[in-house]
C-alpha cells in the first residue's frame, strides 16, 4: 500500500466539496476558477457518476480532490502560476509535462510544471490527490536553500515515484496532512506560523528530494558553520561570477586568510577556491539542465566565472561523470 492509499478508501476532503456535477462545461468552467483555463473532453462515454471537487485553502499550497468520473483528456497549457502534484488514489492517467507521457498510478504521482505545456488522459476510475503549489513561493524557497539567485523557473522530472524511497516519506507527510485536516487539526485550523512551517516542509521536501534542475545544488549545501565563515560563505554567492581572491573572501569574512582556510576545511571540508569551483559548476548545471536558453556552452561558462573553457569541460566531466555538452534538460518520463 502506497502512503497514499490508506486515505484513498473513502472521499478525502469531502467535508469542503466544491462542486459535483455532470455537466461539462460547468465543469470545466468551474474546474479553471481554482487552477487555470484548459481544454475538456470526454475520451468517452459520460457514466452516471458525476465530477466531484474539494478545495481547502492555506497559504502557498491547496490540497484537492478530483473525481472526473468518466474518461476525459485534459489539456492546459502552460500552468504559469503553480505547480501542481498529481497522485492517483485509484486509476491511471497519461500526463504529459513537456514532449514524453508518464503512464501515473497509485505508486507513480505525477509533477506539473508551470513552464511546460500539459496534456493530460484521465481514465475513467481515475481519483487524483492534487498538491497545488504556488510558483513564487517554491521559487523563493528555492532560492533561500540554494543561497543563490536562481533566474530560471524549477524544474522537476514529471514522474514523481511515490511507492518507496524517499519520496514515499515525503507522500506519507502529505497524507498526514490530508488526515488532520479531516479531523480539524490541519489546513483551515493550524495557526498562520504553523501553516508556514508545514507548507515549507511540504515544498523542501519535494526540491531536495524529486529530481530537478536545482536537485544537485541543494544536496552539495554544506551545514551551518561560525558566524566568519558564514560570512565569506555568502560573499562567495553574491559574487560567485566574479574574479575573487582568497584574501578579498577573508576580508569580507573579517578573519586571517589562514583562519579562512582552517575554517572552511572543518566546516565544509573544501578550501574557500574549492568551494567556490564547485558552486560555479553547479551553477553552470543549473543553467545548462534548465533548458530554456539558447547560449553555447562557452558563454554559460564565462557567465558562471569560468575564463578557460577546456579546464570548464574537465572539472564539470569530474563532478558530473558527462561533458557539459553531453547535459541536456531535465528528463520528464517515467523511470
Amino acid at each position: 500500500m502506497t502512503a497514499t492509499q490508506s486515505i484513498g478508501a473513502h472521499e478525502p476532503l469531502r467535508a469542503w466539496r466544491q462542486f459535483d456535477s455532470r455537466d461539462i462545461d460547468e465543469i470545466r468552467a468551474l474546474v479553471a476558477q481554482k487552477f487555470c483555463d484548459h481544454r475538456l473532453q470526454p475520451a468517452g462515454p459520460l457514466r452516471r457518476a458525476g465530477t466531484r471537487y474539494n478545495h481547502v485553502s492555506g497559504q502557498a499550497l491547496s490540497l484537492n480532490y478530483l473525481s472526473y468520473g468518466s474518461a476525459v483528456h485534459i489539456d492546459p497549457g502552460e500552468l504559469q502560476s503553480f505547480y501542481l502534484v498529481q497522485i492517483p488514489l485509484d486509476g491511471r492517467a497519461l500526463v504529459a509535462n513537456g514532449s514524453i507521457p508518464v503512464a501515473s498510478d497509485s505508486s507513480t504521482a505525477t509533477v506539473l510544471n508551470p513552464t511546460c505545456d500539459t496534456r493530460m488522459t484521465w481514465q475513467a476510475d481515475c481519483r487524483m490527490l492534487l498538491l497545488q503549489i504556488r510558483r513564487s513561493a517554491l521559487h523563493a524557497l528555492a532560492e533561500q536553500a540554494a543561497g543563490l539567485p536562481l533566474p530560471e523557473a524549477v524544474v522537476f522530472e514529471t514522474a514523481l515515484p511515490v511507492s518507496s524511497g524517499d519520496l514515499h516519506g515525503w507522500a506519507r507527510q502529505l497524507a498526514a496532512c490530508i488526515n488532520a485536516t479531516e479531523n480539524r487539526a490541519g489546513f483551515g485550523n493550524w495557526n498562520v506560523l504553523q501553516q508556514q512551517v508545514i507548507e515549507e516542509q511540504l515544498m523542501l521536501g519535494l526540491l531536495t528530494q524529486q529530481q530537478s534542475n536545482i536537485r544537485h545544488i541543494l544536496a552539495s549545501r554544506p551545514p551551518g558553520s561560525s558566524g566568519q565563515m558564514r560570512r565569506a560563505r555568502d560573499y562567495i554567492h553574491a559574487n560567485i561570477s566574479e574574479p575573487l581572491s582568497v584574501a578579498a573572501i577573508a576580508a569580507a569574512a573579517d578573519c586571517s586568510i589562514r583562519s579562512l582556510q582552517a575554517g572552511f576545511r572543518k566546516h565544509f571540508g573544501l578550501t574557500p577556491m574549492e568551494y567556490l569551483r564547485d558552486l560555479r559548476l553547479d551553477l553552470a548545471r543549473y543553467k545548462l539542465l534548465s533548458g530554456t536558453t539558447d547560449a553555447p556552452v562557452s558563454s554559460i561558462a564565462y557567465d558562471c566565472g569560468f575564463s578557460h573553457l577546456g579546464r570548464f569541460s574537465r572539472l564539470y566531466r569530474i563532478r558530473f561523470g558527462e561533458l557539459p555538452s553531453a547535459t541536456g534538460g531535465i528528463p520528464r518520463y517515467s523511470p
